[in-house]
């Protein structure tokens, strides 16, 4: 007979709540690099909106231009800003997922080791049992050489 694990119905369902907490975990990540990336981006353009607007400083100004970068300026600011909540926001989602799959991770370990306490257990009494069987086989063949040798 072959070792059954009482509980491995749970176990099996707590290591697929595992795998699914770290595939979020892995999409929740991957959402905060784009996130990185994207406030990255908006950065870049006002760096290059100011450059190009202290490179036209010299020339006449442009009443209609300026209203124009400002404009711009005050939209890439309030797109930085509002990227910039969505990243922390984002942070601790990861973070609280991050905190879900070591939860899930410490409840598989739980059951693993006492599914390997039970294995041990088992093997224990499967070498106990063995062993009775070997000797009462010795046993058997000393009683039978013993009649034959004593008749």
């Amino acid at each position: 007979m072959a070792f059954q694990f009482r509980l491995q119905k749970l176990l099996d369902y707590r290591e697929e709540e595992k795998n699914l907490a770290a595939e979020e975990l892995g999409r929740r990540q991957r959402e905060l690099m784009e996130i990185k990336e994207e406030l990255e981006r908006l950065q870049q353009d006002e760096q290059r909106l100011m450059e190009h607007y202290r490179g036209q400083q010299g020339l006449t100004i442009n009443l209609f231009a300026l209203r124009a970068v400002e404009s711009y300026r005050a939209f890439l600011q309030e797109r930085l800003r509002c990227k910039q909540q969505e990243l922390c926001q984002c942070k601790d989602k990861v973070e609280q997922q991050r905190q879900e799959v070591v939860e899930n991770w410490k409840r598989c370990q739980v059951l693993e080791k006492l599914r390997e306490k039970e294995q041990d257990g088992y093997n224990r009494e499967e070498n106990k049992r063995e062993q009775l069987l070997n000797d009462e086989i010795s046993l058997y063949s000393y009683v039978k050489r013993k009649r034959k040798g004593g008749e």
